[in-house]
């Protein structure tokens, strides 16, 4: 189902990215809590230090016999073993977003395997409308529009991912999304008036969906925020997985790559300025109403 056609709900496609993730977090865990180093615990199951170490920050893909051989070290059995194990080899499978890995840069990757599988979405985009709000014209000005020049078959594949990406939002458990934009975002002429109007449709659609918020930062605030970022919540993993505490990241995109926040205090500041930004930005109502002036201007 692509983007704009909401007659029938899907299922959220699983994300591997995000179960090797919570592995990750749940394996260093469970190691600090014995009080045993990552030297040490990757010595007593016969890997070398860097093996485990790699584990922890979600770079390689344990093997299931792996992971149980550490949660033995670490004390643990039974069913939350068992549920350990069974994530660990979710972790292996193939995300439905390989199939664009010839477009697909490896840091991006990361992304969409998370936004795949998040359940709250907390978004400022200060340049554009952000990609899973794009209608496909818009997308593909954006790509065309690319300070690194992309081949006209790259930029089909682009607006192809970019569509596939908007499945989400027709999922029967789809995320919440909080979208800010800034004015400047929703005026810049990607693509052309035409386009344009395209898309201010598009924005008036979407904020009249469930768990669709999208809130305007007019040029009038007088404030805003010099990067656009992302933060991700995720939902905790049913009993009897053991770490049933919910997380959350920041995701900031770069020309040629991205930083992934996750220290407590990063999270907790960005969180912070999302809501300052919310604070003084117009209401969703409001964002409607100026959406639909934009549009108006549009069309003469």
């Amino acid at each position: 189902m692509l983007a704009g056609s909401h007659d029938v709900a899907v299922t959220r496609r699983n994300s591997p990215t995000v179960k090797r993730r919570r592995l990750a977090l749940t394996l260093r865990k469970l190691r600090e809590q014995t009080g045993l180093s990552s030297t040490e615990a990757a010595r007593r199951v016969d890997h070398d230090a860097s093996w485990l170490s790699r584990i922890e920050i979600a770079d390689v893909r344990p093997h299931p016999n792996d992971v149980r051989a550490l949660l033995t070290l670490y004390g643990m059995t039974g069913e939350e073993a068992e549920a350990v194990i069974e994530v660990a080899r979710q972790a292996k499978q193939r995300g439905w977003w390989q199939q664009y890995s010839d477009v697909l840069p490896t840091w991006f990757t990361t992304y969409v395997g998370m936004e795949s599988e998040a359940s709250v979405l907390r978004i400022y985009e200060c340049q554009m409308v952000h990609g899973l709000l794009q209608t496909e014209d818009y997308a593909r000005a954006v790509f065309h529009g690319a300070p690194v020049p992309m081949r006209d078959g790259e930029v089909e594949r682009q607006v192809s991912l970019r569509m596939e990406r908007q499945v989400i939002l027709g999922s029967e458990d789809q995320p919440a999304l909080r979208v800010i934009l800034d004015e400047g975002a929703v005026r810049r002429a990607v693509g052309g008036p035409k386009v344009l109007r395209g898309q201010i449709d598009r924005l008036l659609q979407e904020s009249e969906r469930r768990l669709i918020q999208i809130q305007l930062l007019p040029f009038g605030a007088g404030t805003g925020f010099d990067g656009s970022f992302t933060i991700l919540d995720f939902p905790p993993l049913p009993a009897p997985y053991p770490d049933a505490a919910e997380d959350r990241l920041v995701y900031i995109d770069t020309l040629t790559g991205a930083l992934y926040l996750e220290r407590p205090a990063e999270v907790a500041a960005y969180a912070t300025a999302f809501e300052q930004l919310c604070a003084v930005a117009l209401s969703p109502s409001e964002t409607r109403d100026t959406l639909r002036r934009i549009g108006q201007e549009l069309a003469v």
